[in-house]
């Protein structure tokens, strides 16, 4: 019987987990003490995606945008156009006390070019 090593496997599978990030504004939209923390991508009516990108109001605009801006790129590989940013600060109802969060929030609208072709 043929004993095979499943350390370089966990090895792999450990340090892909670590550069995933669990908290704050670089991870997957979740909750952190009862508001919504992160980034997620949306589609917009056309069909062009929106990244948007929240803080518990800790974050600055710059920040977020920076986030924004790296999905956009990782999403699109042949480069994109900027189609609309907006941000505000935003109140949020936290669900597990009975208060408001000001929260801040970017979104940003791009069409992904489909080849090189596309730029003007």
């Amino acid at each position: 019987m043929r004993k095979t090593s499943f350390a370089p496997a966990l090895v792999l599978v450990l340090t892909a987990c670590a550069h995933t990030p669990a908290t704050g504004i670089d991870a997957a939209m979740h909750a952190e003490n009862g508001v919504q923390v992160g980034w997620l991508e949306q589609p917009a009516d056309d069909g062009d995606p929106v990244f948007v990108v929240q803080s518990a109001g800790v974050a600055g605009f710059g920040e977020l945008l920076k986030v924004a801006e790296s999905h956009a790129a990782a999403r699109c590989p042949n480069g994109y156009r900027v189609l609309s940013i907006s941000g505000s600060d935003e109140p949020q109802v936290d669900s597990l006390n009975p208060r408001f969060v000001l929260d801040n929030v970017v979104r940003l609208k791009v069409h992904c070019y489909d080849k090189e072709s596309d730029k003007d």
